[in-house]
Parts: structure tokens; sequence; C-alpha cells
């Protein structure tokens, strides 16, 4: 075994493994079941009214950490859950939840739709709106949360994409769907970085099989969203670039800085702190892989488009709760 067949080997050894937070309700006494699980569900993903089957009540849930996204395995008894209207209790609820669903029935209904799902179909509904989900058998699904934010900026309308029907058998659903099983299957056998890598691409496939359902009545200004796709998609190719200003924005994507400034005050948002997000969140992605574990925090940040140390650090700060160095130790 050569010097560097070595080193790689004792780094993936270094590296930990992925490892899913478990509940169950086999752990707590029958009468005590359906209160924890009421707990636990309204904790972990949104406040439910939840109806058990007279005989009682079993939910097993397994939870990743997956990037920004949060992958969970469940199987559970024949359940009814219903979302009252009301705000969430916390900001980690502010969140859309694709289904993947694995064995049994499964219906929602939100927004004034209804879908029913076999398993392998997919569905998407916003956690934090009234909803109606009814399993009359035991069933298994993955939950994958998402923020609000993250998908917002990447399907326009996502509002009126909740509640439909994605084919898990055809198409770009199936691809999705079994994108998305064979991470959860391998879970913990990947390497943490390995597991944390992929949930870009789960979020993706995720991002196409809902634009091959969004309503065709949906009035989105088809030229507007493509501008602000290709800004978008220029800005992520140029974040190392530490002169990208607006200036060199409109300049790559002829684009006026006037109609790029409406495009992102849209999403309430401007050119350059969408920028500043973007890079942030590439440093913090680096501060995390045990690749880069060697590389000085300055140098990732130099890598990322930043041209002074002092500014980073207080713009991460701001953005993360704690400074680079400290997010790196509070995450070995």
């Amino acid at each position: 075994m050569n010097t560097d067949t070595r080193f790689l080997h004792s780094l993936k050894e270094a590296m930990p493994s992925t490892r899913g937070v478990k509940y169950s309700t086999e752990d707590f006494a029958p009468p005590d079941r359906l209160d924890w699980l009421r707990e636990v569900i309204g904790r972990e993903y949104a406040n439910v009214e939840i109806t058990p089957p007279d005989a009682g009540v079993f939910n097993e849930m397994v939870i990743y950490a997956w990037e920004q996204l949060r992958l969970s395995v469940i199987r559970s008894d024949a359940i009814t859950l219903q979302r009252l209207p009301r705000e969430p209790d916390l900001i980690s609820q502010d969140a859309y939840f694709a289904v993947i669903h694995l064995s049994g029935c499964y219906r929602l209904l939100q927004n004034g739709r209804e879908v029913f799902l076999q398993p392998g179909d997919m569905t998407l509904y916003d956690a934090t709106l009234p909803h109606h989900i009814v399993c009359p058998q035991p069933f298994s699904k993955l939950l994958i949360s998402i923020p609000r934010p993250l998908l917002r900026e990447r399907v326009a309308g996502i509002e009126h994409c909740t509640a439909l029907h994605i084919p898990g058998r055809l198409g770009i659903g199936s691809v999705a769907a079994g994108f998305i099983r064979s991470c959860a299957h391998q879970a913990e056998q990947l390497q943490a970085g390995e597991f944390s890598l992929l949930s870009e691409h789960a979020l993706d496939l995720l991002v196409l099989a809902l634009a091959t359902v969004r309503p065709s009545h949906f009035k989105l200004s088809k030229s507007r969203a493509m501008a602000l796709h290709r800004v978008k998609a220029f800005i992520e190719n140029n974040l190392s670039c530490p002169s990208l200003n607006p200036a060199a924005v409109s300049a790559g994507t002829g684009l006026s800085p006037r109609y790029i400034s409406l495009l992102f005050k849209e999403e309430d948002n401007s050119l350059m702190r969408y920028v500043w997000q973007r890079r942030l969140e590439s440093c913090r992605k680096e501060l995390l892989n045990p690749i880069h574990a060697g590389h000085r925090i300055c140098d990732i940040a130099f890598r990322w488009g930043f041209n002074d140390l002092s500014h980073f650090s207080r713009l991460f700060k701001q953005h993360f709760g704690c400074s680079p160095s400290d997010y790196r130790e509070g995450h070995k």
C-alpha cells in the first residue's frame, strides 16, 4: 500500500459514519404511547391531531440530518393526522415535506386538493398549512423536510405544487424516488461526508419531479423565471471570483442591473445578499468536509471569493450564530 493509498484509507476511517436518531413507541408502555407520539411529531415535524386505531399505536421514525434537509424513514400502524390552522411553533417547521410512499395506502388533503399514493409514488405538502393525512392500514414512507426558502428559490409557484400526484413508476418521478430510496437504504453504510453530499442531488431531482406536475394554468412569468435562473446559474459558476458584483452579473447575463434587482426583490432578497449567502454556504460545507480538515479557514474563505477575513468572520457569525472556527470545532 503506497503513501497516498494509506492516507486515503486512514482519512476514510477517521470520517464519522452516518447515524440516524431513532424514535419508537415500543420504548414506552402502551398507555403512554399516544401522548409521546403526539409530542415527538409536534416537535420534529408539525403540531397535529392524531387519531390512532382502537387497538393501539405503533410508530417508528429514524431521522437523518441531511445538509439543509432532513430525511426520515417512517413505519407505522394505521393512523390519521390533521394539522389545524395555526402558526408553526418552531422555525424548523417552516418547511415543505416531500413524501415517498413505500407500502400501504396514503391519502393527503391540502389546499382543496386530494391525492392518493401507491407504493413508489410521491407528493408534497406544506407543513405550516392545514392538511389531513389518512393511512387506513400499516404503512411505511420516506419524508424529506425542505426549508421553505430553499425550495421557494428553486421552484417558482411552489405553493401551487402541494397535494399533487407524482408517479413513481416512470419518468423523472421514478428516478427521483429511486435515488432517494437508495440513499435511505444505504444511509448508515455511508460516511457522513458522503451522505451529506448526496442531499443536493436529491433536491435537484425533487425539483425536476415537481416541475412535471406544476399546474399548467399557473400564471408564471416564464421570461422572469428563466431570467432569474440564468442569473443564479451565473452566480453559482462565478462564486469564487472576488470581483463578482452587480456590474459583472449584468455583463455576464446580458440583463440590466435594475431588472436583476427587481428579480431578487420579488424573492424578498437582493443580488449581493444572495451572493454572500451562497458563498457562506459553500464555506460552511467545506468547514464540515473532512477532506478540507487541514485547510486554514482563511484559505477556504478566499477560495470562495472573500477577500477580507474579518468581513467573512463577521458575516459567518451573523448567518450561523458562531465564528467559523467554533462552527468547525463544534461539528467534529
